[in-house]
């Protein structure tokens, strides 16, 4: 099995793909596209602040839901290690 290392590498690696992906997309699209992006440059700005606050507010959402589940998880174990043995005594 995989180790939480080698499964961490593949993210990055997955990441930095999807971010080659999607600048290699845009880049085309201002080539194609040239006329209207000098046209409007305000809404362009706009539309990347916008963005980049989305990705913002999504990455503090999945850091909060991974500190709720962590603290569900040790609530959880310190339950279940409470709990009596099922087996009769």
């Amino acid at each position: 099995m995989g180790t939480a290392t080698s499964s961490r590498s593949l993210a990055t690696r997955l990441a930095l793909l999807d971010a080659f992906a999607a600048g290699a997309g845009l880049g085309y699209l201002a080539h194609e596209y040239r006329e209207v992006i000098v046209a409007n440059p305000g809404l362009i700005g706009l539309t990347l602040l916008f963005t980049f606050v989305s990705g913002y507010l999504i990455r503090t959402a999945v850091r909060a839901l991974r500190r709720a589940s962590s603290r569900v998880e040790t609530i959880f174990a310190e339950e279940l290690g409470k709990k009596p043995s099922p087996r009769p005594r």
